[in-house]
């Protein structure tokens, strides 16, 4: 249930983010699936909570609740995919405050669980910061409305004013993605769409960078600064980080079952796989990882330990195929697995 809630989260956020521009630009087929992503897992979510609901007897009404939050959640999802239909033209307000009630609902429905994020400090510091990012882009949309008052030139009255506004726009995505992301932030996936929605406000404020109006522009950008690297330190300070964490363990106790099943090519074979499967998603992470890191020295790192946990794990696939094991690669790849960019 907790992987199918982090597949909803970074759905929505997926969402927020695809369609943040004109609709003349969106690419709707992406959208397309990042809402069929949410509504599979949705229904695989709903049959999981009634199971789930149906066993617990202790304490008293916490069945009852975690059916009620799954109920909020499903109706938060039906008021964002209302608000995002082409055709309903609602305000992007709409969009925002839904995605804002999946978060929320999102959160409720794991604490009932009792698989809610632990770390409340982080939590709070997390949306701190992307309230900070939002006041900064505020400030910036006054200063840039009393540069426009007084320059003489009404295009460049109209493009200093435009920059600002979709800055400002930017900024309450950004926060409206942090509200959806902050109850599964140690899911990669919704990692990725956070820097992805802090991305966008980056390109924003470099249309801002008018002399006028640039130290407010700079404002924004420390401001978002602060907030990535704070996301980026918990995914590399060995904090518990979901799917990233899994495929580590999950690669730790499959070479050992390896090493035990020497003599059934059967079940060797098949371990292998989930082995490969393994290391795919952590690479995958280490790579996203790489690709969010503002150090190149240790994108280059990451992206070095990525490609030697990658080979060392075909070998090892490769040699379980002719029953022929080489202990170092196993060694290799796992010393890789717990890797930060220090």
């Amino acid at each position: 249930i907790h992987s199918q809630v982090d597949a909803i989260t970074a759905g929505t956020a997926s969402v927020v983010n695809l369609t943040a521009g004109e609709p003349s630009d969106t690419d709707y087929t992406a959208v397309g699936c990042a809402i069929t992503t949410i509504s599979s897992n949705l229904s695989e979510m709903s049959r999981g909570v009634r199971l789930l609901a149906a066993l617990m007897d202790e304490p008293v009404g916490t069945g009852h609740k975690l059916m009620a939050a799954a109920r909020m959640l499903s109706g938060a999802v039906s008021d964002l995919l209302r608000s995002v239909e082409p055709a309903a033209a609602q305000p992007r307000q709409n969009v925002l405050t839904a995605a804002g009630s999946i978060g929320q609902a999102s959160g409720d429905l794991l604490r009932h669980m009792g698989e809610g994020e632990t770390d409340d400090k982080f939590q709070d510091t997390l949306m701190n910061l992307a309230k900070a990012v939002a006041n900064a882009a505020a400030m910036m949309v006054l200063k840039a409305k009393n540069v426009a008052q007084v320059a003489e030139d009404t295009l460049l009255q109209n493009r200093v004013i435009t920059a600002a506004t979709q800055c400002a726009l930017s900024t309450s995505q950004l926060v409206a993605c942090t509200k959806v992301v902050s109850p599964t932030i140690s899911s990669p996936v919704c990692q990725e769409q956070l820097v992805e929605a802090g991305k966008l406000v980056e390109r924003s404020v470099e249309t801002c960078l008018l002399k006028q109006v640039g130290g407010a522009a700079a404002v924004v950008s420390q401001a978002l600064s602060d907030l990535l690297q704070h996301v980026r330190h918990y995914a590399s300070c060995g904090e518990p980080i979901g799917r990233y964490d899994q495929a580590t363990d999950t690669i730790m106790n499959v070479t050992e079952n390896i090493f035990t099943s020497m003599g059934d090519a059967g079940e060797m074979v098949r371990q292998a796989r989930v082995l490969a499967q393994a290391t795919s998603d952590l690479v995958n992470a280490m790579r996203s990882d790489a690709e969010a890191e503002v150090d190149v020295d240790n994108s280059k790192k990451l992206l070095a330990a990525a490609k030697l946990l990658a080979d060392a794990t075909a070998r090892m696939v490769e040699a379980a195929k002719v029953k022929e094991f080489n202990r170092y690669d196993v060694n290799l790849s796992v010393k890789y697995t717990r890797l930060t960019p220090d």
